[in-house]
């Protein structure tokens, strides 16, 4: 069984001292810095990937359970040193994973909370509009005159010529 290691650097820690557990542990060869891919590629089938703590494999719990995922789909076990986890119990995965969703769950639930509470406070989201209701009325009326050259209108209100018929056809009671 062929046991891959691999290290990120991670500030307040010796990378040598991570290494040397790595090579301690049997692993054989190392990977460091952003070569988690070429790890798991070199690990492969029946493999295992070592790394010294769950925090050299992700950044988020949501992103360690997409690892996890990824290496449960190509059959590699993890070893986690410092934390003393091992795949091969199964219970692991399930309750990193289950954790994990926990974590997305509470993150959406805070934007949605956010985002109700901004819009609550008068917050508009999305792109500034371009165009104030003064000109926007102004650039409607000049629209309908005929004769206009539609090509120097959109240059004079700053806007492409698809939005210049998109705004002068609407009617004066919508608004973009």
């Amino acid at each position: 069984m062929k046991k891959v290691g691999y290290v990120r650097e991670i500030a307040g820690q010796n990378t040598r001292e991570q290494a040397e557990k790595l090579w301690q542990y049997g692993c054989q060869p190392l990977f460091h810095g952003e070569a988690i891919k070429e790890a798991m590629e070199a690990a492969s089938v029946g493999g295992v990937l070592v790394i010294p703590g769950l925090v050299h494999l992700a950044q988020s719990f949501y992103q360690l359970a997409q690892v996890i995922r990824e290496l449960d789909h190509k059959g590699i076990r993890l070893v986690v040193l410092d934390q003393g986890l091992d795949s091969s119990n199964a219970d692991m995965y399930q309750s990193i994973l289950a954790v994990a969703e926990f974590e997305r769950s509470l993150i959406n639930e805070r934007i949605a909370e956010g985002v109700a509470k901004a819009k609550a406070a008068g917050v508009k989201f999305g792109r500034k509009e371009k165009l104030t209701a003064a000109e926007l009325e102004n650039l409607r009326q000049e629209f309908n005159t005929a004769g206009i050259n539609k090509a120097e209108l959109a240059k004079k209100y700053g806007l492409h010529r698809s939005s210049l018929y998109r705004l002068g056809q609407q009617n004066n009671g919508e608004n973009e």
